[in-house]
């Protein structure tokens, strides 16, 4: 076990020094955007504590994932505005999916700029909400402008989650990494059960 320990200890101080990780950053919240089969937030994790080491720019991790994240999520919009009809049916084929594409598409045209830069924290959401952007032809400029803003917010407080990591525990690659991820999954749950709070207590108020 120390073993196997020690080795991850020294292909993630491999990872990190490495002039690649930034290229595969990029790729990576490009794809994860579209195909979301991608953890890009855990190597921007790592992309942050490397900038703590001292081996990457953090300015430039974090401009480089955002910039992968909206041309991701651009070619997400232009896939739902070329194939409107048939993502109608798709999302048909499931009540839940159907449902969340209705309250999506009546939300971004009513408050798109907040939904766009939120739904990325919204597991499964971010996705249904490109795609119901192009295929209900809502403003491409807009939908650029909140989407870079939102992705800009999201990356950053990532790769500062990876930095602090990467500086508490600066001679032990593997516990930052457990600790930055562990922080950002406390602080995940934290939002959603308190955005569920919010919701169940608004749903109360309208039945009430």
């Amino acid at each position: 076990m120390t073993q196997l320990m020690e080795a991850a200890r020294e292909l993630l101080s491999v990872v990190m020094a490495s002039h690649w990780l930034l290229l595969i950053l990029f790729l990576a919240a490009a794809i994860d955007a579209v195909l979301p089969v991608i953890p890009s937030e855990g190597l921007v994790v790592t992309a942050g504590m490397a900038a703590a080491a001292g081996h990457q720019n953090l300015l430039l991790v974090i401009v480089l994932a955002m910039l992968g994240s909206v041309i991701g999520e651009c070619v997400c919009y232009f896939l739902g505005r070329g194939s409107g009809p048939a993502l109608r049916r798709w999302m048909r084929r499931r009540d839940a999916r159907q449902a969340m594409y209705d309250k999506v598409s009546h939300a971004l045209h009513t408050r798109g700029g907040l939904i766009l830069m939120t739904v990325r924290y919204i597991p499964g959401a971010r996705m249904v909400a490109t795609l119901t952007a192009g295929a209900t032809a809502y403003s491409f400029r807009k939908f650029v402008l909140f989407t870079a803003a939102g992705v800009t917010v999201a990356y950053t407080y990532v790769a500062l989650l990876g930095y602090l990591g990467g500086d508490a525990f600066a001679h032990d690659s593997l516990k930052a990494l457990g600790f930055s991820l562990s922080l950002a999954f406390v602080i995940g749950l934290l939002i959603e059960t308190t955005r569920r709070i919010v919701l169940r207590r608004k749903a109360k108020v309208a039945a009430g």
